[in-house]
């Protein structure tokens, strides 16, 4: 449309121009030297105009033959962009649709064309994973980084998370630990480095590592205390000739609450009776049970290395408090014929019983019943419940299991 105005506008001022010398010609006179040339005016401007624009085109012409091989050169780089745009959508296309070979040569043939070289070397490198290539995988991410050394981080937060995702634990533990040394409180690195910790085992290093996820906007408080409540239970598991922290340590950096819980309480008190610290295991144990009523602790305590009337007067001083608690009456019944005090085994037994029956207490009744009797009809009875209590209870969590 400008193009048609100017032309319309040259045609204008050419008639107009045309006009002015049909009426008046005018005359022109050149002289150099000895040499003089005469004219008419319009014939001259005719001639001026045609020199101009004959000049005009020339010099055109010679830049636009200088600026050739810049022109050739910026067409052919428009073209393989182009190129290389439509071949990395076709290769994360057939990557999302699982054509891992295919996806990868894509990336691969055009990624130094590409705009985003980045996107083309990390998405081959998870290509290549996929199909257990990781010689060619670690290629492309350090192929990525030569490319845009300034993105070495991104590039070796991918290179972390598929070790993580391929199992190879110990290397992505090692970038892992590059990218913290350089980053100390990258949200994404402290993650990964906590679920790599886990896998590994790494009890000790995940603790240290506790106080800065709990600043962590990516891990919510209700998961940190999930991870550091499994983290100090499995260093009270952890004997202390294995462990960088002692289990005192570790032991003393829990409240209140924590140290009568059986989850902390029963590790922390097998690693003491483990290690003889008898009576050290004997008073955690009787500060958890004073507080609640837990068979898993009752059982541990049982296992004391202890006089057995010394339990039973523990025990007993439990039973004035918790009267129904069959579990507590079964122990005691233990620690009574272990003593030999046939009678008060049979009451307690029997009052266990009469609360809730289980094969545990139908066998020990049953052993009672033959100590003071000797073999008689009731104990077979006795026996013969308890057996058939017990396979009950196992077909039934059979059923449930399946």
């Amino acid at each position: 449309m400008k193009l048609i105005f100017l032309i319309i506008l040259a045609l204008i001022i050419a008639s107009g121009l045309a006009y002015q010398v049909h009426l008046e010609p005018g005359y022109a006179l050149l002289t150099y030297g000895q040499l003089s040339i005469e004219t008419s005016l319009a014939v001259l401007l005719f001639i001026t105009l045609i020199s101009f624009f004959g000049f005009y085109f020339f010099l055109r012409t010679l830049l636009t033959v200088k600026r050739t091989p810049k022109t050739i050169g910026q067409w052919n780089q428009k073209r393989k962009l182009t190129r290389s745009k439509k071949e990395l959508n076709k290769g994360l296309i057939d990557s999302a649709e699982g054509h891992w070979q295919r996806s990868e040569k894509l990336l691969i043939k055009h990624a130094q064309q590409s705009e985003t070289p980045l996107l083309n070397y990390l998405s081959a490198a998870h290509a290549a994973q996929s199909q257990d290539a990781f010689q060619r995988r670690d290629d492309y991410l350090f192929k990525a980084g030569e490319a845009l050394p300034d993105q070495l981080h991104a590039i070796q937060l991918t290179r972390a998370k598929l070790q993580l995702a391929a199992g190879q634990l110990e290397q992505a533990l090692a970038t892992l630990q590059q990218l913290k040394a350089a980053t100390p409180n990258h949200p994404i690195v402290l993650t990964l480095l906590m679920k790599t910790y886990q896998q590994l085992n790494e009890w000790d290093a995940l603790y240290n590592l506790l106080p800065a996820l709990k600043s962590n906007r990516k891990i919510s408080r209700d998961e940190w205390q999930s991870v550091k409540k499994h983290t100090l239970i499995q260093l009270l598991k952890t004997p202390n000739s294995s462990s960088q922290h002692e289990l005192d340590h570790v032991w003393a950096s829990l409240d209140k609450k924590q140290t009568t819980h059986p989850d902390f309480l029963i590790p922390y008190a097998t690693q003491l009776i483990n290690s003889g610290k008898t009576d050290v295991a004997e008073t955690c144990l009787i500060k958890g049970l004073n507080a609640q009523s837990n068979a898993d602790l009752l059982a541990l305590y049982m296992t004391l290395n202890i006089p057995a009337d010394k339990k039973q007067q523990q025990l007993e001083k439990w039973q004035r408090k918790q009267t129904t608690d069959p579990t507590l009456l079964n122990a005691l019944a233990q620690l009574c014929m272990e003593q030999e005090k046939w009678a008060p085994a049979k009451q307690y037994l029997e009052e266990s019983l009469s609360l809730q029956p289980s094969g545990l207490t139908y066998l020990l009744l049953g052993q009672t019943h033959e100590h003071i009797e000797g073999t008689s009809e009731k104990a077979n009875t006795y026996y013969k419940k308890g057996l058939e209590l017990s396979l009950n209870a196992t077909s039934l969590n059979a059923t449930q299991n399946s």
